[in-house]
């Protein structure tokens, strides 16, 4: 790299000791190579954010994460770090040559859709500080604010923010680190980013006395119908040298303002004639009043689009860590990798792109409640539903690690009750179609509660390729019939249900002969996040006994993996086809 710059033709090392001597004697050797370590996220690269890259880069930092989803305009050259040429470029890219001219062995990762549900986890675990100048002008952009935060409390993690206004820059820091402060402050909650206007959001987060008197007068031309929000660099550029030296602090422990403000032309300009000032004082407390009343204000209705935006950059995502779990390796055949993991045995981050996964999957089919989504913000089911028995089923492509299928099997609620007792918790199966829905079903009475398991979550990866496709469906059949057929175990029985050209089906054509009960309308509340599932579907609820799966006809199923691409197609239509007749016999 050094050899492209013709300013340095040495190695890393000493380009560092000289590029940094001035620092010497204000930043210690031990400060500076912290800082040259630290791995530092900066989400958000416009007025705010880019103000702080170069600073950072200049200081010393050489390992940082830019992630932004703009390109440049030219209406941003009043105060972003841009020229001409840069209109309609990437501001990730631009920053990436930028810096590299700056210093040629800086390290800097973009992010061109900027923070995402799909990257945020990464990122921040990856991040040693964050700097949130996530741009809150728009609903998706406090939408994602909000969830850089979230994922930073989870993981405790400082995280800096920027508010340039008029001329002066307010910089909370949000110290997560010990896990005592709550979220955002307790400031905002979800239901709260979901329906409020992103301004009247922002005005919660600031403080009255950090916001200059001149922001009220365009707060005013913004709630009538201004649709652009004025910024200056005098402003902007503030943010770099406060950022920079929280970033540094922080880095070094030292303990820090959570409240910094400076505003220049409060600070430099003289102050008014004493009745001026007193008259102005009145009219400012009526104005901070208002303000504070409208900030507080309700909110509206939640966005119809939340799902859209959460979904728009979902990639299926690579899982090569799963290889670490060779243990709960159920079988790899025809290129594809099964496992069998329980809960607690399994990293919180890969449970939640397990998650995401299931939820994309359920959004994209119309499962998912929209509204319900967008006042949780939720990206994917909260962890919290899962229980530590539940054995997550994992489908990957063995050489690539890509997500190919995943379902749960989940845990026994109770393991000292038989099913019929009154006391047992319900079954997910029972929120949806009533207590009372296995009553009649005497196979299942004498079971202890502890053997009888719930299907959930099943869903494929969305493939062009029908053969990979069939291969992944009947590989998750597999394994779950692998999963219930070991006797540590237990287990006798399943309950569940499905749609019957999907679930139902393929259960069926596998050989697990499911027991459809009759039709009935589903009780789930209309705010449940799955009251869409049961709405125009005919979703039948089932049991099943393990003790009469078929297992020759799983056997001959099986098989259809050795089969060539056009064979197994033509083996695998009939065979769904019989299923279907089976289960049309039922009905």
């Amino acid at each position: 790299m050094a050899e492209q710059n013709p300013g340095w033709s040495g190695d890393a090392q000493s380009f560092y000791h000289e590029f940094t001597l001035r620092n010497a004697g204000f930043i210690s050797d031990k400060e500076q190579q912290r800082l040259r370590q630290a791995h530092i996220l900066i989400a958000g690269c416009g007025s705010t954010g880019g103000s702080v890259i170069e600073v950072l880069v200049r200081s010393g930092a050489e390992q940082l994460a830019l992630a932004d989803n703009g390109s440049y305009e030219l209406n941003n050259a009043n105060r972003q770090n841009m020229v001409l040429t840069d209109v309609g470029r990437s501001k990730v890219d631009v920053f990436h040559e930028r810096m590299s001219q700056i210093n040629p062995f800086v390290q800097i990762d973009g992010y061109a859709n900027g923070i995402t549900p799909d990257n945020v986890d990464a990122l921040v675990e990856w991040a040693d500080v964050i700097i949130d100048a996530v741009d809150v002008t728009g609903r998706s952009g406090l939408e994602m604010k909000f969830l850089l935060h979230e994922v930073a409390h989870r993981n405790q993690k400082a995280v800096i923010c920027g508010y340039d206004m008029a001329a002066a820059q307010y910089v909370p820091v949000f110290d997560y680190r010990d896990g005592t402060l709550p979220l955002m402050a307790g400031l905002l909650n979800a239901e709260e980013v979901a329906t409020l206007d992103p301004l009247q959001a922002c005005a919660r987060l600031i403080p009255d006395e950090f916001i200059p008197l001149e922001m009220f007068d365009e707060l005013a031309r913004h709630q009538q119908g201004k649709d652009y929000t004025s910024q200056l660099c005098l402003a902007a550029n503030l943010f770099g040298v406060l950022g920079s030296t929280l970033v540094l602090d922080i880095l070094n422990e030292r303990a820090v303002e959570t409240d910094n403000y400076v505003d220049l032309w409060s600070l430099m300009r003289k102050p008014q004639a004493s009745d001026d000032q007193a008259r102005d004082e009145a009219a400012v407390s009526e104005l901070r009043s208002g303000l504070r009343a409208w900030a507080n204000g309700p909110g509206g209705d939640s966005d119809p689009f939340f799902l859209e935006r959460s979904l728009r950059h979902y990639q299926l995502p690579l899982m090569p860590e799963l290889h670490n779990y060779r243990d709960q390796l159920l079988t790899e055949r025809a290129g594809i990798s099964a496992f069998a993991i329980p809960h607690e045995q399994l990293a919180g981050p890969l449970a939640r792109q397990l998650l995401r996964f299931a939820f994309v999957h359920y959004a994209r089919v119309g499962f998912i409640n929209p509204d319900q989504a967008a006042r949780r913000l939720l990206h994917h089911e909260p962890l919290s539903n899962l229980s530590p028995q539940d054995v997550h089923l994992v489908l990957i492509d063995t050489q690539s690690s890509q997500l190919l299928g995943y379902s749960t099997l989940k845990a026994p609620l109770s393991d000292n009750l038989p099913f019929s007792s009154t006391e047992r918790p319900h079954y997910g199966v029972e929120q949806a179609f009533g207590r009372d829905l296995f009553a009649g079903v005497d196979e299942l009475q004498g079971i202890p509660v502890a053997a009888v398991r719930e299907i959930g979550r099943v869903t494929k990866a969305e493939l062009d390729d029908p053969v990979l496709n069939a291969r992944v469906g009947i590989m998750l059949l597999s394994a779950y019939r692998q999963v219930v057929s070991d006797s540590r175990y237990g287990i006798s029985a399943f309950v569940g249900d499905g749609e019957k050209n999907v679930t139902l089906r393929n259960l069926t054509f596998f050989g697990f002969n499911p027991q459809l009960l009759p039709a009935r309308e589903s009780c789930l509340p209309a705010d449940h996040l799955y009251h869409h599932r049961y709405v125009g579907r005919d979703v039948r609820p089932f049991w099943l006994l393990l003790a009469d799966i078929n297992q020759a006809r799983a056997d001959e199923v099986e098989a259809l993996l050795d089969l060539d691409d056009n064979a197994l197609l033509a083996a695998l239509n009939a065979s769904r086809s019989n299923a279907a007749k089976e289960l049309e016999a039922q009905l």
